[in-house]
């Protein structure tokens, strides 16, 4: 039995540091206005030709809200495990973009010979010129017995936001432009 035991501790150690957690957008650069498209995925889901499966996840994901909003009604599961026992749960703030989900049921049909799962997707909206960095406050995927699978290891990501030259600006550029070409001089 004390065997057993340890051969149980052996395999939940084997898969602590198995998986990423990480965030990527579909640009990387953005202008005032723009919708930011991100997602977040687990990678490194199989180690030495032995896949690690997740039954649940709990993910936080920070971003400056300064620099962009977060639209709720785009944060959307990806069916990362199948449809959810328990969520998805969107408990989404000013500054945050969070999703818990949960199953017992079989996620082999959703994640099975995958080193790469989508587990959700969300966006936000540019809102003025800058860097934006988005990181994990909570990135916690679990086993199916509620054990985290992974702890540690998130990626964040960054993006810019360029301004937008006033429409202004721009008309008179190419007047003066106008101008110059056809000889008006003052």
């Amino acid at each position: 039995m004390k065997k057993f035991f340890l051969l149980l501790i052996a395999a939940a150690a084997f898969n602590a540091n198995a998986a990423i957690i990480s965030i990527t957008t579909d640009k990387d650069t953005y202008k005032v206005g723009e919708t930011i498209m991100a997602t977040v995925s687990a990678s490194e889901l199989s180690t030495n030709g032995v896949q690690t499966y997740f039954f649940g996840y709990d993910i936080s994901v920070l971003f400056d809200s300064l620099f962009v909003s977060l639209d709720p009604t785009k944060v959307m599961d990806l069916g990362a495990i199948g449809m959810p026992l328990f969520g998805p749960l969107n408990t989404s703030s000013a500054n945050s973009a969070s999703l818990s989900s949960a199953t017992i049921f079989p996620v082999d049909l959703f994640q099975a010979g995958k080193t790469k799962v989508d587990i959700f997707s969300f966006a936000l909206v540019a809102l003025s010129s800058g860097m934006v960095d988005l990181s994990f406050s909570k990135a916690e995927l679990s086993n199916n017995i509620g054990f985290n699978i992974f702890v540690a290891t998130a990626q964040g990501t960054s993006f810019t936001i360029a301004q937008v030259p006033a429409p202004g600006t721009l008309a008179l550029w190419l007047l003066a432009f106008g101008f110059r070409r056809h000889g008006f001089r003052s």
